[in-house]
C-alpha cells in the first residue's frame, strides 16, 4: 500500500508534465499560425490579387474611348488626317505619355504644316496679248499707227530723213530707202515712228526685216523712252533692238543708251550673224521690270539685267529707220556704188509677254 501511495504522485507529475508540454506546443503552433496569417494579411494589403489587377487592366481600354469622346475631341475633325496619327490608333497610348499637355494633339498638326507645307502651285504664265500689229498691207502707211519722222539731218550731216523715202510697196512691205544725192552729197533715207500713236512699257517687241548690204549706211529697229538727257536710265533710255552697222562685214549689234550729254552706253558688241542673205529675219526685245532680253530669229543673243542697266518703267515709242554717217563710210565710192538700197519690213508686233 505504501508503494502504491508513493507511485501515485509520480504518475500525476508525469501527466502534468505531458499536459504542460502539450499546451506549450499548441500555444507555439497557434502563435506561429497567427504570425503567418498576419504576414499574409500585410502582403494582401500591399499587393492586390493578380487576377484582379488583370481584370482592371482589361477594363481600362474600354474606358479610354469614353474619355476621347469629349466635346473637345469631337471639335477636332481635322485630327484623323494628321499624318502623325494613323487611322484606328487609340488615344490610350498617347494620353498617358503627355498627361500635362491637353492641346498637344493640335501642335503636331501645325508643326507638320510649317515644316512640310504643301507645294505651292506654280504661277501661271501670262498669256501673251497682242497689243500692236501692222503687216503693212495696202499702198498707204497707216496714219493711226505710224508717222514719218521729222526731216532731220543725221550722221553729222551725211544723211537726212525724207518722207518720200518711207512708203509701202503694195506687196505687204514697208520700204525704207537710202539713196545718195550727188548734187548735195547727202544720203536721203526713210524713217517712221509711233510717237504719240502707240507707246508701251513692258512687253515683247518684234519685227521681221530684210536688211540690205550697203557700206556707210545701216538700218535699225529701236525705241525712245522718256527724257534721254536724264542721268538715270529709269527716266530716259534708247533701246537699239537691232542695228545693222557694218553690215558689209556681216555684223550687227544691240545697245542701250542714256544720259545723252555724257552718253552712257552698254551693248552686245559686234555680233556676227547671217542676216544679210536677202531673206527676212525676226528681231525681238523682251522688256520686263528685271531685264532686257534680245533675240534674233527666236534665239536669245544678248541680255542686260538690272545691275547693268536698271529697267525703265516708262512707256516708249518704236522707230524704223535707215541712216548714214561718214564714220561708217558714207560718201565713199563703195557706199555710193551700193545705193540705192532698201530695208524691207514685213511686220511689227507687240505683245504683253513673249509668245
Amino acid at each position: 500500500m505504501r508503494k502504491k501511495k508513493r507511485a501515485l504522485p509520480l504518475v500525476c507529475g508525469m501527466l502534468a508534465l505531458c499536459v504542460w508540454m502539450f499546451c506549450s506546443c499548441s500555444a507555439q503552433e497557434q502563435k506561429e499560425k497567427e504570425t503567418r496569417e498576419g504576414s499574409d494579411m500585410e502582403i494582401s494589403e500591399k499587393a492586390p490579387d493578380v487576377r484582379e489587377t488583370e481584370r482592371q487592366e482589361q477594363q481600362e481600354p474600354e474606358e479610354a474611348p469614353a474619355a476621347a469622346a469629349t466635346p473637345a475631341a469631337q471639335e477636332e475633325p481635322a485630327e484623323p488626317t494628321d499624318p502623325a496619327q494613323q487611322p484606328g490608333q487609340s488615344e490610350q497610348s498617347e494620353q498617358p505619355e503627355q498627361p500635362d499637355q491637353p492641346e498637344q494633339p493640335e501642335q503636331p498638326q501645325e508643326a507638320a504644316g510649317e515644316q512640310n507645307p504643301p507645294p505651292e502651285a506654280a504661277p501661271e504664265e501670262e498669256t501673251p496679248v497682242l497689243l500692236f500689229e501692222d503687216n503693212f498691207d495696202g499702198t498707204t502707211l497707216d496714219a493711226k499707227k505710224w508717222k514719218h519722222c521729222p526731216n532731220w539731218e543725221r550722221g553729222g550731216g551725211a544723211c537726212v530723213w525724207d518722207d518720200d523715202y518711207a512708203f509701202l510697196d503694195g506687196e505687204g512691205h514697208l520700204v525704207l530707202r537710202a539713196e545718195y544725192d550727188e548734187d548735195y552729197e547727202v544720203v536721203h533715207s526713210g524713217a517712221v515712228w509711233t510717237k504719240g500713236l502707240f507707246e508701251c512699257a513692258y512687253g515683247y517687241y518684234e519685227a521681221s526685216i530684210c536688211f540690205p548690204t550697203a557700206p556707210g549706211t545701216w538700218g535699225a529697229f529701236w525705241m525712245e523712252i522718256g527724257n534721254l538727257n536724264d542721268p538715270s536710265p529709269t527716266k530716259g533710255l534708247e533701246i537699239d533692238i537691232i542695228e545693222s552697222i557694218n553690215n558689209e562685214a556681216g555684223l550687227c549689234n544691240h545697245n542701250l543708251h542714256w544720259n545723252y550729254p555724257d552718253l552712257h552706253s552698254i551693248g552686245s558688241g559686234q555680233l556676227k550673224k547671217d542676216i544679210y542673205d536677202g531673206e527676212f529675219h525676226t528681231f525681238g526685245l523682251l522688256r520686263t521690270d528685271q531685264e532686257y532680253v534680245f533675240y534674233i530669229d527666236g534665239r536669245r543673243t544678248w541680255k542686260a539685267n538690272a545691275r547693268m542697266c536698271e529697267p525703265c518703267p516708262l512707256p516708249g515709242f518704236m522707230e524704223l529707220t535707215v541712216e548714214a554717217a561718214e564714220w561708217a563710210g558714207a560718201g565713199s565710192s563703195a557706199s555710193v556704188k551700193a545705193l540705192p538700197a532698201d530695208m524691207l519690213v514685213d511686220y511689227v508686233r507687240v505683245y504683253s509677254a513673249k509668245p
